[in-house]
């Protein structure tokens, strides 16, 4: 134990003033006569031994009160708790976590700037000989390498203040790793941060017993934040000039309920709708916005909120690719109905493709693709029907004339198998009216509804889930539906010729049809999460020759140029570095625009949850980091380490709490012993 006040010491001189006191306190006595003295010998000699112990009691309470009092103010500490901070053989590493919630209200200014000016007061503290590191979220290699006080001081002011959501984990292991590779024996990692639990993670972290860490809190001073969580379309295709549904999910982290929550939605930088949304305290709600689309090709939208402090995720930002057609491939020798019901439609492009000579480009850009019944597809075809579909097309499959069990891959990819073909007349008993499929196409069925009949079916065995659509008076589906990525495949049991069915020529052909083409959508990756999406994958894209890729912000004073490999048709872009903020990249391919893409920070940080003071050091301690101490922004500011290590691991309470023991007891003996 060691004293930080050592000089109060000389307080102890105090004992003596008790002492004295016991020792000349002389009392007079009064002469009482008594005819029997005997009587009076026995009393006297009793309470002379009980005058005795409580004199000796009384003494003994107020020396050990005067001796805990002074040494509490002499501020006994734990010697063991100290910094290997001075020595040319440590290391110090400095974190700040420059992620977005640190952008949240301090008392002063914000919890990032609190950090940046303590880290600042401790560099001038230390010695000057002193190497140091700077630790952020972004890991910037110029930061990485030992600095002296002079270059750290420089590094602190140029830091960058965005940063992405990092695990505590990785932060800890990379300076472990730093601090060898640079030949250090010990290190010290100042950590300044404001330990939301979606980040504190030290689970995968490696303890390094040659590593101090020392932890600084940064405790916002409001805990709340409105943000935008997240946006979709009601349905994957958006038709220009006509009304079409936006759904957003607006989320309260507040212990407050907001009333008439303004939200708005811009696109190319007009105003196309807004709304108002009621929030429940620590709640979330899901509004719909409705708007309308002038023109084709790709939109910037954004749809966003206001709200104090913390602003980062108060907008969200998406593109809207409006096609003016969509595609329709039909694989088969010859054309099916579905060529009268697409080919002549402005709304679709509508393409017969011979199995035999396929195009994959096509296939890959295709809005819904058609196995007719005069397809015989190999089993490359069939799987590279299943990729496109699980990218977000729609499949639609009729049974093959002359032997149903071609095209048998496919089938039992989706779950299904053939058995045999069954010839008895049927029709159409019932409809999946509860199904989305059917719930907004058919508002009311009639009760002798004109169903399809059939002359010819295919019985299948369900392997899988597959959902049955609609169902034949014998039990045997018409119909069935399977979820296969981002896309659905659909399944007919009977053909679209007249010999087999009167499918085609029913009405619910064309309904059916026409909404298996705008699920498949395939409007693609409308928006992308910052230091999340490291690597985006492009199948739409024709590349011949030589090619670079860029993305650059709209008036290029941002450009990065991405790793790139071009794969089984795909594209695939690797981002080494995360872009600098949220907002609009066009992509360029040979410095011609390719496409507009939309960026957002990462919500992980919207959530303002955080780590107790007293939960932070037992998770370092769990998981095998030495901590040498828990402390404040102002302990930097307004003292120096020793002061501040004193203060950690100080037991002048115990002291004054013995002290205060030693009081009451003293005034219980001299009350209450009679």
């Amino acid at each position: 134990m060691r004293f930080l006040y050592p000089n109060m010491l000389w307080g102890l001189l105090a004992l003596l003033i008790p002492i004295l006191i016991h020792l000349f306190n002389f009392r007079r006595h009064k002469l009482v006569y008594f005819s029997n003295t005997a009587v009076l010998r026995s009393i006297q000699q009793e309470n002379a031994k009980t005058r005795k112990l409580k004199y000796w009691i009384t003494l003994l309470l107020r020396c050990l009160f005067i001796a805990a009092l002074v040494l509490a103010f002499a501020f006994p500490y734990k010697p063991e708790k100290q910094l290997n901070v001075n020595t040319e053989e440590s290391l110090v590493g400095i974190y700040i976590d420059n992620s977005m919630s640190m952008k949240g209200q301090s008392a002063r200014t914000t919890l990032l700037e609190d950090a940046r000016q303590s880290a600042r007061d401790l560099v001038h503290k230390l010695s000057p000989s002193s190497r140091y590191l700077l630790m952020t979220n972004s890991f910037e290699i110029q930061n990485e390498y030992p600095m002296n006080q002079e270059e750290m001081l420089d590094q602190l002011d140029r830091m960058n203040p965005d940063g992405g959501p990092v695990a505590m984990g990785e932060v800890v292991d990379r300076f472990g790793m730093l601090a060898k590779q640079h030949g250090f024996a010990s290190s010290t990692l100042f950590v300044y941060s404001d330990f939301q639990r979606n980040t504190f993670d030290l689970s995968a972290a490696k303890a390094d017993t040659a590593m101090q860490v020392v932890v600084v809190p940064m405790m916002p001073e409001y805990k709340t934040n409105l943000y935008i969580d997240s946006v979709w379309l009601a349905s994957p295709i958006v038709q220009a000039g006509l009304t079409n549904d936006l759904m957003v999910r607006v989320v309260n982290q507040g212990d407050k309920e907001v009333k008439g929550l303004p939200v708005s939605f811009t696109m190319n930088g007009a105003m196309v709708a807004s709304t108002t949304v009621d929030l429940e305290k620590n709640g979330e709600a899901e509004i719909e916005m409705q708007f309308v689309v002038d023109g084709d090709g790709e939109q910037r939208c954004s749809v966003g909120l206001t709200d104090h402090p913390i602003t980062f995720d108060d907008s969200y930002h998406f593109v809207l690719d409006v096609k003016p057609s969509l595609s329709v491939v039909e694989l088969g020798t010859e054309s099916s109905n579905c060529a009268l019901l697409f080919d002549d439609d402005e709304q679709f492009r509508y393409t017969l493709m011979e199995p035999s000579r396929f195009d994959l480009t096509a296939l890959s850009r295709a809005q819904l693709l058609i196995v007719n019944e005069t397809a015989v597809l190999n089993e490359t075809l069939q799987q590279s029907l299943l990729d496109a579909v699980a990218e977000g097309a729609s499949l639609m499959v009729f049974p093959n004339l002359d032997d149903s069990k071609n095209n048998r891959y496919l089938y039992e990819k989706l779950g299904l198998t053939l058995v045999e073909v069954d010839t008895n007349s049927t029709a159409v008993e019932d409809l999946a009216m509860q199904h989305a499929f059917f719930s907004d196409m058919i508002l009311d069925m009639p009760q002798h509804a004109d169903l399809p009949k059939v002359k010819q079916h295919v019985r299948m065995k369900a392997n899988g889930l597959p959902t049955v659509l609609a169902n034949l008076q014998n039990g045997d589906p018409l119909l069935l539906a399977e979820q296969v990525g981002k896309g659905q495949a659909f399944v007919a049991t009977t053909a679209l010729n007249a010999q087999w069915s009167d499918f085609a020529d029913n009405a619910l052909f064309v309904p059916m049809m026409l909404k298996m083409a705008l699920l498949g959508g395939r409007s693609g990756r409308v928006a992308y999460t910052i230091g999340q999406d490291k690597m985006l994958v492009l199948s739409d894209m024709d590349l011949e020759g030589d090619h670079h890729f860029l993305f650059a912000n709209a008036d290029h004073s941002f450009e990065l140029m991405p790793a790139s490999e071009v794969r089984n048709g795909k594209v695939y872009l690797y981002l080494n570095d995360n872009l600098p903020s949220a907002g609009f990249y066009d992509l360029l391919v040979n410095d011609t625009l390719n496409r507009i893409t939309a960026w957002n920070e990462s919500r992980v940080e919207s959530k303002m949850d955080f780590a107790d003071r007293d939960e932070i050091e037992p998770a370092f301690k769990k998981a095998g980091f030495d901590v040498a101490a828990v402390l404040d922004t102002t302990d930097f500011a307004t003292a120096d380490l020793v002061d501040a290590m004193a203060h950690q691991s100080s037991i002048w309470k115990v002291f004054a709490l013995i002290a205060l023991l030693a009081l009451l007891d003293e005034i219980a003996v001299l009350r209450f012993w009679k």
